[in-house]
């Protein structure tokens, strides 16, 4: 049976449940997913389709400025 503690999270809890399942069978440690690094490119991937669209609207407003590329 699983008990509510403040402060466990639900991976912790069915991690300890199912060691006292089996407890011979080989644990693996939980290993955090990877998700800053993707959230990370997403947000230069914003970004920089950002940038570009100002550069696109700043070329019509005054297209004798022209931005180093």
């Amino acid at each position: 049976m699983t008990y509510f503690i403040p402060g466990n999270t639900a991976v912790e809890n069915a991690r300890h449940l199912a060691q006292s399942a089996l407890p011979n069978a080989p644990q693996e440690e939980y290993q955090e997913p990877r998700r800053p690094l993707a959230l990370r490119a997403r947000l230069s991937a914003a970004l920089r389709t950002t940038a570009r669209h100002e550069l696109r609207l700043a070329d019509r407003l005054d297209p004798t400025c022209s931005a180093v590329s």
